[in-house]
């Protein structure tokens, strides 16, 4: 199969975005919100809460058009929630009641969402919320068909920024609730999760100039985005020279796994501390343990 990734929209798109967001409204509210992650895609970005995709939106002209599941958009605080029944027969006079006229209420789409959230989906969004060099979430990595192999994707959880001497380095994380059976396995078994990282490394192995390339148009158009750069703190004159290619860019090829959602016993305990030791050594030390993921991924503690 054919590896394949594009990232990146355009300036018109951009530019149709800010006048939108100097408007008030709709997406002033998406943009500003300190709990949504916007991603950027090919020529379209996705609006994330908690690994839920509330909207995917593109420029069609000068129209922004998007799409979203009906599901986030029904309201919790309709006056009648139920709907006739009369012979067997469903009697819905006005649908429209059931849901939310507009994108603006961020808290009613959030409340519709919590629904479908499970709780690594929560854990990795507090990874991310709290680490301000994420750059993106659910990394889909396409590969084309070839003939032979239908067309299919790969996805990773996040991908961050880290420093180097010579400018920075794009690092991607596959994340795990301790609970998952994913980090465990039996007698010399490799655990599940070390065959993904496997799989994700040798993905990326010899297409760093296409994911390069692809991250420092993202990062142009994250800092470009009015309410949107807000989130990225000091990290904005880092893309802002990764945007320019006034510094280096190195794509990591090791993926690391973060596994989080435990106290101090389930930590120490025997059992966990012999699978611990196991997949450290599947994934080649590249791994992270921090409990708590709120605020307890800093910066500076991200694995190099």
């Amino acid at each position: 199969m054919i590896f394949r990734f594009n990232r990146g929209i355009d300036d018109s798109f951009v530019k149709r975005l800010n006048y939108e967001y100097e408007q008030g409204g709709w997406w002033r509210a998406i943009a500003s919100d300190p709990d949504l992650f916007i991603g950027i895609r090919e020529k379209y970005l996705n609006v994330y809460w908690k690994g839920n995709s509330l909207l995917k939106l593109w420029l069609d002209g000068e129209r922004l058009v998007g799409e979203t599941h009906y599901k986030y958009l029904l309201r919790s605080d309709t006056t009648r929630p139920y709907v006739c029944v009369e012979g067997g027969k469903v009697k819905v006079v006005d649908a429209s009641a059931l849901f939310l006229g507009d994108l603006s209420d961020v808290v009613a789409l959030k409340r519709a969402a919590a629904a479908y959230v499970g709780g690594e989906k929560d854990g990795v969004h507090r990874i991310v919320l709290s680490n301000r060099n994420v750059v993106d979430v659910e990394v889909a990595f396409g590969l084309e068909a070839n003939g032979e192999v239908p067309p299919s994707s790969r996805r990773l959880d996040f991908a961050s920024l880290r420093l180097t001497d010579d400018g920075a380095e794009i690092v991607f994380y596959e994340a795990k609730r301790f609970s998952n059976p994913e980090l465990r396995a039996n007698g010399d078994a490799r655990p599940p999760v070390a065959e993904q990282i496997d799989d994700y490394g040798k993905l990326l192995h010899g297409h760093s100039a296409d994911v390069g390339r692809s991250y420092r148009k993202v990062c142009g158009n994250l800092i470009d985005l009015c309410g949107v750069r807000k989130r990225y703190g000091d990290w904005r004159e880092t893309m802002r020279r990764l945007s320019a290619k006034e510094i280096g860019l190195r794509v990591r090829e090791d993926v690391r796994l973060v596994v989080f959602g435990f106290d101090a016993d389930q930590r120490d305990g025997e059992v966990w501390k012999k699978h611990c030791e196991k997949l450290k050594a599947a994934v080649n030390q590249s791994l992270l343990l921090i409990g708590n993921p709120r605020g307890s991924l800093a910066e500076s503690r991200l694995p190099r």
